[in-house]
């Protein structure tokens, strides 16, 4: 059942999306807290009841959210009913500690800010350059009966202008045990998005990998195809592109082999406790269009806990496997270490 215009429902409701696409000057936002201070900045997000808010001052101060007794933005958000599913678009204004004025339609409602779960500013396109990345690295040395020297090291960069996307990045993974080199191998990988419309984009992608164990030394992927954002803001994005290609396969022996395929591919990351946690998985499966049916799986998956503003301490999970080639490879490696950010 819709609602009337003029009132709001007693339903819960959970902000979801902070700053009409079309804003494109930042203005100062306004948080008063239970304790009497002020603060102004931009209200990035709100999430795991914790409030993001930039400043010129501090960076970006993250507050909680039953410290919050009232806000101010100078730019309309959208509200959304999590029962009915519904959105609105309102302002934001401060009223009576532990309330805010919410303005629909030139009607104004005084709402519990206990009954605001989550909201987030929305990204705006813009043709300034935008670069984000990380390094993550890891070594483990034990010296006893056997001597064991494990090291692992992946980077990942994401540069975005305008409609252009780039995303690339590479591995290396060694572990040696006395003369015995039981892994060692690394890995690099490009891809350029071009955005079509908001949520579409064409993606042309290509990953190299070069093993110095495994009979199957070297994989080689060249693709192109569609791809959907479900989501891509404050808290995270989600991404799906569909891939068709070439294979390449070479063996230690020098033998090669080159199948015609596809492949799904996915990146997902979500900010978790204000950002201090992040969920990620990256990867892809692919089958190749031939009698052979040469069927790989290339996924990752990990968590990174932010230590200061820009180190980090990470785990993960990384799965390399092929069927279908000469050689099988059922590859399964477990990571951690530190890492910085940007």
């Amino acid at each position: 059942m819709l609602l009337k215009p003029v009132t709001f429902p007693l339903l819960r409701l959970s902000a979801v999306a902070v700053l009409l696409a079309n804003s494109f000057v930042a203005q100062a936002d306004t948080v008063w807290l239970t304790n009497g201070d002020r603060l102004s900045g931009t209200i990035r997000y709100l999430s795991d009841g914790k409030l993001g808010l930039d400043t010129p001052y501090a960076g970006t101060v993250t507050l909680n959210w039953s410290a919050v007794s009232t806000l101010a933005s100078d730019n309309p958000v959208t509200v959304q009913n999590n029962v009915t599913g519904e959105d609105y678009q309102v302002r934001l204004s401060s009223s009576d500690p532990g309330y805010v004025w919410v303005e629909k339609e030139e009607q104004e409602k005084k709402i519990s800010t206990q009954r605001i779960d989550e909201f987030m500013k929305a990204k705006v396109r813009t043709d300034q350059l935008a670069w984000t990345g990380n390094i993550d690295a890891g070594v483990n040395i034990k010296k006893a009966s056997t001597d064991t020297q494990d090291y692992n090291l992946s980077f990942n960069n994401k540069v975005s202008k305008g409609k252009w996307r780039h995303d690339f990045g590479g591995t290396f993974a060694r572990e040696q045990e006395d003369d015995s080199v039981n892994t060692d191998n690394y890995s690099l990988r490009y891809a350029l998005d071009y955005r079509l419309r908001e949520q579409y984009f064409w993606q042309m992608r290509a990953s190299y990998k070069r093993d110095w164990v495994e009979d199957l030394s070297r994989q080689t992927l060249i693709g192109t195809g569609p791809g959907y954002q479900f989501w891509d803001n404050e808290l995270g994005a989600f991404s799906l592109s569909l891939l068709a290609g070439g294979f390449g396969y070479g063996y230690s022996d020098g033998t090669e082999d080159k199948h015609f395929g596809t492949s799904l591919r996915w990146s997902y990351q979500r900010y978790l406790r204000g950002k201090t946690l992040t969920l990620y998985s990256n990867g892809d499966v692919g089958h190749s269009l031939d009698d052979d049916a040469i069927l790989t799986v290339d996924a990752e998956v990990g968590l990174r806990y932010a230590l200061t503003s820009w180190s980090t301490l990470n785990i993960g999970y990384h799965h390399n496997y092929v069927s279908g080639t000469r050689d099988r490879l059922n590859e399964r490696q477990f990571t951690t270490g530190l890492g910085v950010k940007w």
